[in-house]
């Protein structure tokens, strides 16, 4: 089994850089069709849950047909709490449809803040993955940055998908990254 960790920003951090969620929602469709090309169904996908590249993710995954594995960091109810009703709708599909749901923190009880809650989540999606695959705009902060920083940190390889799916490396986060305007408008 090929499992890929699928990290990537919410929605808003995709509007202050030039891609539309259009395009976004583009790239990950065509990053899912390519390893399911590739793997056929030994392939699975470690996702979030976040809106943005996570749920977009998994209704890539659904579309074609793969299978993906969602990582909370508490239950549904509290992680979709102020979602909106049609983006609630959407997660419990995805929800049904996920081969496995792993939550850190059910009853909502911990007293961890919602930030370590959420890393914790980032490093059990990528240790259980082979590689991650980040739509990452090159923000130099963040859940993003944080779950790649990680992930290079644990020997594990990590591609941008909105850089033609190039290896990053620590010195690229520590740089920071600027796409091509001219070729993602």
């Amino acid at each position: 089994m090929i499992t890929i960790a699928i990290t990537g920003h919410l929605p808003d951090t995709f509007l202050i850089s030039h891609y539309s969620h259009e395009e976004i929602k583009r790239r990950i469709n065509d990053v899912v069709a390519i390893f399911k090309r590739e793997h056929g169904n030994e392939l699975c996908f470690n996702l979030g849950g976040a809106q943005g590249a996570d749920t977009w993710a998994a209704q890539a995954c659904m579309d074609h047909n793969v299978k993906f594995h969602m990582f909370l960091p508490f239950s549904p109810e509290v992680h979709y709490k102020y979602w909106e009703e049609d983006q609630i709708v959407g997660f419990k599909a995805q929800l049904a449809r996920a081969s496995g749901i792993d939550i850190l923190d059910p009853s909502g009880s911990n007293k961890e803040s919602r930030h370590k809650l959420y890393a914790l989540r980032d490093r059990k999606m990528v240790d259980c993955a082979s590689f991650v695959v980040a739509f990452w705009v090159g923000k130099k902060a963040g859940g993003t940055y944080n779950c790649m920083d990680y992930a290079l940190n644990q020997s594990k390889f990590v591609f941008n998908a909105l850089n033609e799916l190039k290896p990053v490396f620590k010195v690229d986060l520590q740089n920071g990254w600027t796409p091509d305007r001219e070729n993602n408008a």
